[in-house]
Parts: structure tokens; C-alpha cells; sequence
């Protein structure tokens, strides 16, 4: 039994928490003074692990599994779970003398807690498609790659901003109007004064912390009141 993180622990079967405790004591059994753990600490989750070990036995047997076995079970989890996860943090997942790599070797995480993974810098353009609709609603679809067949965003970004304006191969700084979308198609309606003007988009992503990529080539839309 492997725990992704200690807290785990409480939400196991029974049998998985006495696997859980069995294959710490027997790691840590020989190495007491290595480790830096107090044989009364050990002594602790051992009593702990013997009374759950026995419960959980007399749980399982069809013959001795009685409504009082199973509220003893209950209650014992209840009693102890909080008990030994405390126990883990201290003398193992907190135990300076103890590598992320014995811990591992416990059936553990190797660290308290699992280390960020950094979203990049995105580094892709966008490529849009545009189809223009009646009555000045213009539909965006946004790709990562020139040769995806479905819209959406690259890995690490959350949205994309994009601007537009009146006017042909318009440069970001030359749009006056900046917006966000968080999805890879969406629809902008225009009203009747944007009707037969050409217009300038571009687009570009940006991850968690307001990083941006580039920008995105001009694309060329004219909003109408009838296709």
C-alpha cells in the first residue's frame, strides 16, 4: 500500500491502513538510532498497529464479524487515524535523518508536499479561425498548432487576449480594444456601426501569473448585417 500524501492514510481500508503501519515499523525497526526515533515513539505505532491488526482480522472473518466487532472497528479508526498521521509527519515525513528516497521505499511521499510544477512562459502563437454570422455576431476559433483540428488552449495557459480594432494589419498597440477569453471558441457580437469595416484581430496566450506569449499574426474580419 502506497500513500500519495499522508492525510491518505485516513480514507484507506481497513487492511490498508495495517499495511501502511506494518511496512513503516518494519523499515524503521533496525534503524531507530539511525533515524533519530524514540523507542517509545516506536512502541506507540506498534501497540497501535497489534490492536488494529487484531480488530480488523476479527472484521474480516465471516464467523467473528459482528454489528459489535464492526462499531469496535469504527471506533478504533476514529480513536487512531488522527494518531498516526501526526505519528508520520513527525518521525518520518518531517525526520531530517530519513531521505525522500526511504520514504518512498515506506510506501510514503517522498516529500510533504508534492513540489510545483511551473507553468512555462507560453511560447506558441495563436492561430485563429473566423466565420462571420449575421446580424455583426463574428465566431473565434482558437488553435495552439496550425495543424490542430480542435479548438483549444496549449498546456500551462489559462486564456488569451486578444485585440481588435477598425482597420487593416492593425499592430497590438494599434487596437484599441483588449479583451480576455478563457476559451478556445467564442462569439462577438458587433453592432451595426462595425457593419462593412474591415477589422484587425490578434491574439495571444498567457499562463497563471500574466506571462504572455507572442502575438499572433493580423487576422482580417469585416463584421455584416447579412451573409
Amino acid at each position: 500500500m502506497k500513500l500519495n500524501i499522508v492525510s491518505d492514510y485516513k480514507r484507506v481500508k481497513p487492511r490498508s491502513k495495517v499495511e501502511v503501519i506494518s511496512n513503516i515499523l518494519q523499515n524503521t525497526r533496525d534503524k531507530l538510532t539511525i533515524y533519530h526515533i524514540p523507542v517509545s515513539a516506536n512502541d506507540e505505532l506498534d501497540v497501535i498497529y497489534t490492536d488494529l491488526k487484531d480488530i480488523v482480522e476479527r472484521w474480516e472473518n465471516p464467523h467473528t464479524s459482528t454489528p459489535e466487532v464492526q462499531q469496535e472497528l469504527k471506533d478504533y479508526e476514529k480513536t487512531t487515524d488522527q494518531v498516526v498521521v501526526d505519528w508520520i509527519m513527525r518521525y518520518i515525513m518531517l525526520n531530517e535523518y530519513i531521505s525522500p528516497a526511504e520514504r518512498v521505499g515506506m510506501g510514503l511521499p517522498a516529500e510533504v508536499r508534492r513540489k510545483p510544477v511551473p507553468n512555462p512562459v507560453p511560447d506558441q502563437k495563436v492561430y485563429a479561425d473566423i466565420t462571420l454570422k449575421t446580424s455583426g455576431w463574428v465566431q473565434f476559433r482558437l488553435f495552439y498548432s496550425p495543424h490542430s483540428k480542435r479548438a483549444g488552449k496549449p498546456a500551462g495557459t489559462v486564456g488569451c487576449e486578444f485585440c481588435y480594432g477598425v482597420g487593416e494589419n492593425l499592430r497590438p498597440e494599434e487596437c484599441p480594444f483588449h479583451e480576455i477569453a478563457t476559451k478556445g471558441l467564442f462569439v462577438k457580437v458587433f453592432g451595426s456601426e462595425a457593419y462593412d469595416k474591415p477589422h484587425t484581430a490578434r491574439f495571444r496566450w498567457f499562463n497563471h501569473k500574466g506571462e504572455f506569449g507572442p502575438w499572433s499574426i493580423a487576422y482580417r474580419f469585416t463584421p455584416q448585417q447579412e451573409i
